[in-house]
């Protein structure tokens, strides 16, 4: 009987969890096309247009990482091209035209003020190595907290699983007297 109440117990989380797993999934998603953010003009913060989408970098999960701005533009020469990174910035579909699915139109709104963009990354070699290197290291440390995460749970559950067959024993030996 109690076996029985277990299993039901497990089995409705276990069916509880695969719906929550399921809602999450499938959970709407916009979908961007790359091609049409490139070139995207890019606002500031109280909405004046600061440049245009030079770039899009992706890192190892294929999710976006930064875009690179170009700034400062006037007639093709000059400016600067900074990095603003995702969480700094947001995407919109222009209000205006077709917006047809071969031809989106984006605006890029920077949460940053015109004196804060100044003050982004440009972006160059210098900054490509730095940033790679910094992901490469934070990656390292991910696997190494999880490898001894990994061994702290293996240790407790076994240290646990110990003390439970020692209590067993023990209380075996007590009903025996």
């Amino acid at each position: 009987m109690m076996r029985t109440r277990l299993i039901r117990a497990m089995g409705t989380s276990l069916v509880a969890g695969s719906m929550a797993f399921s809602l999450s999934a499938h959970a709407a998603q916009g979908l961007y096309s790359a091609d049409d953010l490139m070139d995207a003009d890019v606002y500031d913060s109280s909405g004046e247009e600061i440049g245009e989408v030079a770039n899009i970098l992706m890192d190892d999960n294929m999710s976006v990482h930064s875009l690179v701005i170009k700034t400062g533009d006037v007639l093709g020469m000059g400016g600067r091209d900074v990095v603003a990174e995702r969480g700094t910035f947001t995407l919109r579909l222009e209000e205006e035209g077709d917006n047809e699915f071969d031809d989106q139109d984006y605006e890029v709104h920077m949460e940053a003020t015109q004196d804060e963009i100044k003050a982004l990354p440009e972006y160059d070699e210098s900054w490509w190595n730095q940033t790679s290197d910094s992901l490469s290291q934070a990656w390292e440390n991910t696997k190494e907290s999880s490898r001894s995460a990994w061994e702290d749970t293996k240790q407790a559950t076994s240290s646990a699983w110990q003390n439970l067959k020692q209590g067993v024993e023990s209380m075996s030996d007590d009903a025996e007297n």
